[in-house]
């Protein structure tokens, strides 16, 4: 009898050394050490992959459903300091498949990017505030992170090239993307409800945009690509397929 009391003491010792564990790690998980050591290397990480300069606000970590908020993220290119940045993000929120670390994949569950903010400037010599991305060590491509849902909401987007004189702004901007695991596609439409396209001393052409396509490895499909400017309006489809060499 003495040795099942010492296994019972021995089994509720460990059960609460885990406990303890866990705790301990939701809690270091959850203090403001952790969340700068990972904003520090989630920036680090940025500006290798992109060749860019990071910064982020803020950080938010939810355990369950695994998701990361990342909030006011600015991400610079060669523009001047004085300039708006290459990209300003609100809020961008990843949410990552539990099980996909077990098998050290990455499988994001959701993508959400709240009023995102592009201003591309290109020079009269071509030149543009646009980083030239480093060398990628990482054969990780978009239908192998499997994106289940991706949002964007709110965009703008402002180029102004000084080389061609085009000027081109976009406001609005909304997509919608969902992914299809058992097919190897993606699923979307991506609209702005308000743009302006200028050309030289021509005035401005206000328009709108909707867009609604598949992509899968192999074929990219646009079923629909409707442009509205005033009383016209331009319809377009098409499909492309053998991305090595196009058809």
């Amino acid at each position: 009898m003495q040795w099942k009391k010492t296994i019972r003491w021995a089994v509720a010792a460990l059960v609460l050394l885990f406990g303890l564990a866990i705790g301990g790690g939701y809690v270091f998980l959850k203090s403001n050490a952790f969340r700068q050591y990972a904003l520090r290397r989630i920036e680090e990480d940025a500006d290798q992959a992109t060749g860019a300069h990071t910064q982020i606000g803020s950080l938010d970590l939810t355990l369950w459903p695994l998701t990361v908020r990342l909030e006011n993220m600015v991400i610079r290119g060669s523009e001047p300091a004085s300039g708006p940045p290459l990209l300003r993000v609100d809020e961008l929120t990843v949410g990552i498949e539990v099980r996909a670390l077990l098998h050290r994949e990455f499988h994001l569950r959701e993508l959400l990017i709240r009023h995102p903010v592009a201003s591309v400037r290109v020079g009269s010599q071509g030149t543009s505030n646009i980083p030239a991305s480093p060398p990628s060590q990482s054969h990780t491509g978009m239908f192998d992170l499997a994106i289940q849902h991706c949002t964007l909401s709110n965009g703008e987007i402002y180029y102004d090239d000084k080389k061609t004189l085009v000027e081109a702004n976009l406001y609005d901007l909304r997509a919608d993307i969902g992914f299809t695991p058992g097919v190897t596609e993606y699923k979307g439409t991506v609209s702005y409800a308000s743009g302006q396209l200028a050309y030289g001393k021509y005035a401005p052409v206000p328009h709108s945009a909707r867009l609604q396509f598949t992509a899968s490895p192999s074929t990219f499909l646009l079923e629909s690509a409707v442009l509205k400017a005033a009383s016209s309006t331009l319809s377009v489809k098409g499909e492309i397929t053998n991305f090595s060499n196009p058809a």
